[in-house]
């Protein structure tokens, strides 16, 4: 990005694909004694669902929807299935590799027919459906400002997975501007107008600052003043974050759910943070947080109107939380507070510790057990179990366990270093 007068116009568009890669694995035990057969994804179904569910949260949120576009799904589809091919992550193609159709996605979206380089890609792997695709990009707080874009008004979703090992699967969004990808079939004079370059992916559509400030501009108003996330009365929210690639959260491999809140800055000339706080049920405030503007974001990917706070221990789950903001807009204080809601079970779920890690289990009774991580590093490690037990991962702290067959005796568990030990009853 060397155009820093046109990154400062543009904002949200010019936060181009390449910082936006969210990589999660499928499952956190790689050896295990049961082997457990991964459904076949539809993935053309897996696609609306996508789309479907990610503008249930944009309008929640007070943000227009994003429409289909038939080239950005081209495009995404053909990366989710380089991707796939070629057994890789994230944005980039190699020219050398099967399936390549370029480099990024600017590049990938351009060659299918679309006008403009100009769009936002993001891209996740390994996930097993739209949900679980969804909320862990909106868990990764750069991930989570693009699917969140003032700017954009559509969107190609590209949905793949590699069918010898069905683990491996790629959700590839491209998001853009309607009206600037329009703009570009128009040729202005570049005599008269002062044309910006780089924009078209025509080297004769000329397009003048003033076109361009009203394309990007085009459904601001339509938008929200600002937007927070989670969003106001959002239920089932994850309480956790993980890891993203650039990393906000070097020091940590597990944390809390990150709060956000960015403004539309066709409505604002000025905003600062005056004080970001986040209180749990009791309401009492969580102070070991880390807050983030563009300024102290580690990774400098934070935008001028961009806020997130992260709660540096994970969130509790089936719990009510209450953040407040003051914020000084133009010149005048103003205060916002809302609510929301982390994830419930209908099945029991059980806290383990070191203290507390002995229970019996009926057989053919699910129950989740949580593992509180001790350290800012503490994730659940490799898992053996025996047949006679169905195991599946909720996060990388938390398992699902059925008993499949009663056995005798107490069965130890190891993950890493937590030890679960189990007796079984019919």
């Amino acid at each position: 990005m060397n155009k820093q007068n046109i990154r400062q116009t543009i904002l949200g568009l010019l936060t181009l694909f390449s910082i936006y890669l969210y990589a999660t694995t499928d499952n956190p035990s790689s050896k295990t004694m049961r082997v457990k057969k991964i459904a076949l994804i539809d993935t053309s179904l897996e696609e609306k669902r996508t789309i479907n569910y990610l503008n249930t949260i944009r309008k929640e949120a007070g943000m227009i929807p994003l429409n289909r576009n038939s080239i950005l799904e081209s495009s995404a589809r053909n990366h989710a299935n380089y991707l796939m091919i070629n057994h890789q992550i994230g944005h980039y193609e190699d020219k050398n590799k099967t399936g390549y159709t370029g480099n990024y996605g600017s590049n990938r979206s351009v060659k299918m027919g679309y006008r403009t380089s100009l769009i936002i890609e993001n891209v996740s792997s390994n996930n097993r459906n739209h949900k679980e695709s969804v909320e862990g990009l909106m868990a990764a707080i750069y991930h989570r400002f693009a699917f969140l874009d003032f700017h954009i008004d559509e969107i190609g979703i590209g949905v793949a997975q590699n069918l010898k090992n069905r683990a491996e699967t790629a959700f590839v969004y491209d998001m853009g501007s309607q009206k600037l990808e329009r703009l570009c079939t128009v040729s202005e004079n570049k005599k008269v107008m002062k044309p910006l370059a780089n924009i078209c992916s025509s080297p004769n559509s000329y397009i003048s600052k003033s076109s361009f400030i009203d394309a990007i501009h085009d459904h601001r108003y339509q938008n929200a003043k600002f937007v927070v996330y989670p969003y106001d009365g959002q239920e089932d929210v994850p309480p956790v974050f993980y890891e993203e690639l650039p990393d906000p959260l070097p020091n940590h491999s597990v944390s809390g759910f990150p709060i956000s809140m960015n403004f539309n800055e066709i409505e604002f000339k000025s905003v600062k943070i005056v004080s970001f706080q986040l209180f749990d049920t009791n309401g009492e405030e969580i102070r070991d947080t880390i807050f983030y503007d563009y300024k102290t974001d580690p990774n400098k990917k934070l935008k001028k109107y961009e806020f997130a706070l992260f709660p540096l221990q994970r969130l509790n789950w089936n719990s009510l939380y209450n953040v407040r903001v003051a914020y000084e807009a133009d010149g005048i204080i103003k205060r916002k507070s809302w609510f929301f809601k982390t994830r419930s079970f209908d099945t029991p779920i059980k806290t383990v510790t070191q203290n507390m890690n002995h229970y019996t289990v009926k057989k053919g009774e699910s129950v989740i057990f949580y593992f509180p991580p001790r350290s800012s590093h503490d994730t659940l490690g490799n898992l053996k179990f025996p047949s006679i037990l169905d195991i599946s991962f909720v996060d990388k702290n938390t398992i699902k366990l059925k008993v499949l067959e009663v056995f005798s005796g107490t069965m130890l568990l190891s993950f890493g270093k937590h030890q679960l030990k189990l007796n079984a009853t019919l």
